[in-house]
């Protein structure tokens, strides 16, 4: 019996401790407002089993408790938040830099130390180093990439005429797939079996269905219980077939000498890495690693986007034909066409269209960062260090107080100039801002907009599927519940 008081008494001080250690966190719930949830469990139960990850969860916390409230995600608090105003204050403050770890250790343990993971000074002098992998130059020498690997798309998606409905994201993916690679690592990879018959997009694949679990189940990040579950062997195997694939390709380079009067490489990513390898400021293991990210951060998202584009356009034709007589004019015979930069500058509506697809279907719909010190906000709440606190893109897009009455319609007008100009800079943002913006989103927009170009010059879309009908669901990058089949018809 004694003994039993003892534990007793040593449990309650225990408890007592962890719940004054703990106080600043709860005091956050007397400043923003939010659900209490179920006892250490918080939201998430609802979040994972009643809502399945729907996004509409977080769109309805927001509707109840204020545009920014806190959430408990089992132990730990989130504070969520739409307002652009608020928005600005995380992407601009230097205290908010850092990724949430909920995100960034997965990342890092299945892709290694990468621009995707980095954190604080180290991010900063990587950053540095690697803008200029993506300036107006670099991403012009990526056309010919762009235009030949859209022309193998569009061939592809003949095979599709006259045979009903089709569900296309995993060969747009492909595409977007073959097109990250060869920008990254440099078009001579073509030639490795791996990239040739798929298996590294299916490691890809692979990796990022894990990074999803061990974001959503954190637990499952666990060395322990990821060995278990064989998800560890999953991971390992997926990274031995996509480093293998990456080393060859860069040992390859570092080896060779450049051929007098060959052509520049096109791939300025993996010559910086190289580069910067060569001076003694990076391991050759993250010149592996930055490659690896690099892909994985370009080709979901910017095949997701190119698939979201052609679905809503296959559910709003009326915008669709606007854009095959802007198409048309540029390209007046259809099949297969070179784009070149001016073309592309030229096709205004078809950009409207693209912005909007990404305001109301973004392909990373949310972007948590994690407190480096105590962090004020306008409104006066301090977010203690360490806290994670993020940017709900997906609603901030949809909030009524800056996109109108009926936010969710899908209408391209909303990025009309005098539209643009009177709305709040972070009313839009599809590719973060501030200093953690994506590097690559002028890539993205532009690899997208000339896939667009290709496909709806010789294609009209369509579907029986309905807008009203669409679900939205947390991933990695932006997910649908159910994907809607397209249906494809030739233009002249």
């Amino acid at each position: 019996m004694d003994t039993f008081k003892l534990l007793l008494t040593v449990g309650v001080f225990f408890w007592i401790y962890l719940l004054w250690s703990r106080r600043r966190l709860y005091m956050l719930q007397l400043k923003l407002s939010g659900p209490m949830g179920l006892p250490v469990l918080g939201v998430a139960w609802e979040y994972l089993i009643t809502y399945k990850r729907k996004m509409s969860i977080r769109t309805k916390y927001m509707d109840i408790y204020g545009s920014t409230c806190i959430l408990w995600m089992g132990p730990t608090p989130l504070i969520i938040t739409r307002d652009p105003k608020i928005a600005e204050e995380i992407f601009m403050s230097p205290e908010c830099l850092n990724r949430s770890s909920l995100l960034s250790k997965p990342i890092s343990s299945c892709a290694g130390d990468g621009l995707l993971s980095l954190q604080g000074s180290k991010w900063v002098e990587r950053r540095k180093h690697l803008n200029p992998t993506f300036r107006q130059n670099v991403l012009l020498s990526f056309l010919p990439i762009f235009n030949a690997e859209s022309k193998s798309l569009v061939a592809f998606l003949d095979s599709f005429v006259g045979q009903g409905e089709k569900k296309v994201l995993d060969d747009i993916v492909r595409w977007s797939f073959r097109v990250a690679t060869q920008t990254t690592v440099g078009t001579d990879v073509k030639e490795e079996t791996a990239f040739k018959n798929d298996s590294v997009l299916k490691s890809y694949e692979s990796l990022m269905k894990i990074i999803v679990m061990n974001i959503l189940l954190p637990f499952t990040h666990n060395k322990i219980i990821s060995t278990l579950c064989g998800f560890e062997a999953q991971k390992t195997s997926a990274r031995i077939n996509i480093y293998k694939m990456i080393a060859t390709i860069v040992d390859r380079k570092l080896m060779s000498k450049p051929k007098s009067g060959s052509q520049p490489e096109v791939s300025s990513l993996i010559k910086k890495s190289m580069e910067l390898y060569r001076n003694g400021e990076l391991p050759v293991e993250e010149v592996r690693s930055e490659c690896c990210s690099m892909v994985a951060a370009a080709f979901e998202t910017t095949g997701v986007t190119v698939c979201h584009a052609l679905t809503l356009l296959a559910m709003f034709p009326e915008h669709q034909d606007t854009i095959y007589q802007e198409l048309k004019e540029l390209f007046p015979m259809a099949g297969d066409f070179e784009v070149t930069y001016d073309d592309l500058q030229r096709m205004v509506y078809l950009e409207r269209v693209l912005n909007e697809t990404l305001r109301l279907i973004p392909s990373v719909p949310f972007t948590p960062r994690e407190t480096l010190q105590d962090f004020r906000l306008s409104t006066g709440v301090v977010i203690p260090k360490g806290v994670a606190i993020g940017v709900d893109i997906f609603a901030t897009h949809r909030n009524r107080d800056h996109w109108g009455p009926d936010p969710s319609m899908f209408n391209p007008d909303h990025f009309l100039p005098d539209n643009v100009r009177d709305r709040h800079p972070y009313a839009y943002i599809p590719f973060s801002k501030g200093r953690r913006n994506c590097i690559g989103w002028k890539y993205g927009l532009m690899s997208s907009k000339l896939a667009l170009s290709k496909i709806l010059r010789n294609y009209k879309v369509s579907t029986s599927y309905r807008y009203g009908d669409l679900e939205f669901v947390d991933n990695m990058g932006m997910k649908l519940a159910q994907l809607p089949g397209l249906e494809f018809h030739r233009r002249t």
